[in-house]
C-alpha cells in the first residue's frame, strides 16, 4: 500500500529552448533531457530543473509505504517520489517535465524523465526536429512510423546491456521506454518479462532506453506539433523496487512476530 502526498511550491526560473541543444552523441547514463540525467540524486535533478526552467511551477510529490502488523497499518517514512515542472501554458505552447526517483532503502536516484513540448501555434518542420535529435543523441537504434501516420518514434538503448521487454518490431514494447516505478507494485512488468525470457535474472543488466515521439499536425504532414521524450533506467529501478519490497516484507514479518508475542493474557 502507498499514498501520495503533494507538496506544492512555485519557483521563479528563463524560458526554455524549444529544440534539444546540439552536442556529441552520448551513451546512457550520460543521455540528458534538458540537463537531467538518469542516476542523478534529487539535489542534482532539482538543480538541473532550476537551470533549465527558472520560471516553472514546480510540484514535489511525496510517497509513503505501509505494512500491516496483523492488527493495524504501520507507516514508513515518506520520501520524494517525483517532481513535476510546468511552463506555460501560453496559447499553443507549453512544456511539462516529470522526474521520478527510486525509493529507499537504496540511494535515491532518477529512474525516469518525461518531457512533453506542445507547439500548436508554431509547429516545427519534421526534418529539423529529426536533425536536432540526431545531433543531440546520435543515430537511434530504431525509428518507427506512427500507427496513425502522424510522425514517428525514435528509440535509443544503452549499449553493453540487455534490452528488456519485447523487442519485436511490431510490439508495443519496442515503441516505449521500459516501464519503471518506485513502488514494489511496479515489479509486475519485470516479472512478466522474466517469465517470458525477455529479461535477465539480474535486473541490473537491463539497459536504459530513451524514446522520442514526434507528433505531426496531421497524417503525412511535415510539421511537428508535439515532442514527447521518455527516458527510463530499469537497471536501477527494478533492483530498487526489489529492495523496497524486501524491506517492507521484513518489517511486516518482524512486526507481526512482535505482535504475536505481546499483549496481556487475560485471567482464566
Amino acid at each position: 500500500m502507498h499514498k501520495v502526498l503533494a507538496h506544492r511550491c512555485s519557483v521563479l526560473l528563463a524560458a526554455s529552448a524549444l529544440l534539444v541543444g546540439a552536442a556529441p552523441s552520448l551513451a546512457a547514463p550520460d543521455w540528458d533531457i534538458v540537463g537531467i540525467r538518469l542516476g542523478m540524486t534529487p539535489a542534482q535533478a532539482r538543480a538541473a530543473l532550476l537551470a533549465h526552467a527558472p520560471k516553472a511551477e514546480v510540484t514535489e510529490f511525496t510517497r509513503q509505504f505501509s505494512f500491516n502488523d496483523g492488527v493495524k497499518d504501520q507507516q514508513l517514512p515518506g520520501f520524494l517520489g517525483s517532481i513535476i515542472a510546468r511552463q506555460g501554458p501560453t496559447p499553443g505552447k507549453s512544456e511539462t517535465l516529470e522526474v521520478m526517483f527510486s525509493a529507499p532503502p537504496m540511494e535515491q536516484r532518477v529512474i525516469r524523465v518525461m518531457r512533453t513540448l506542445t507547439m500548436y501555434n508554431d509547429p516545427l518542420p519534421l526534418e529539423r526536429a529529426v536533425a536536432s535529435l540526431r545531433q543531440k543523441y546520435g543515430k537511434p537504434s530504431a525509428v518507427m512510423e506512427s500507427h496513425t501516420a502522424m510522425g514517428n518514434t525514435s528509440r535509443w538503448v544503452e549499449a553493453g546491456k540487455t534490452v528488456c521487454g519485447n523487442t519485436a518490431a511490431n510490439s508495443q514494447d519496442a515503441r516505449e521506454a521500459p516501464q519503471v516505478d518506485n513502488s514494489p507494485s511496479g515489479l509486475g512488468h519485470y516479472k512478466a518479462w522474466h517469465q517470458r525470457k525477455l529479461a535477465p535474472a539480474d535486473a541490473s543488466n537491463c539497459s536504459a532506453a530513451l524514446v522520442v515521439n514526434l507528433v505531426t499536425v496531421a497524417p503525412r504532414n511535415p510539421l511537428v506539433r508535439e515532442m514527447k521524450f521518455v527516458m527510463t533506467d530499469p537497471g536501477h529501478a527494478v533492483p530498487a523496487m526489489q529492495a523496497a519490497a524486501k524491506q517492507i516484507a521484513d518489517l511486516q514479518a518482524q512486526a507481526r512476530k512482535v505482535r504475536q508475542n505481546s499483549g496481556p493474557v487475560p485471567k482464566l
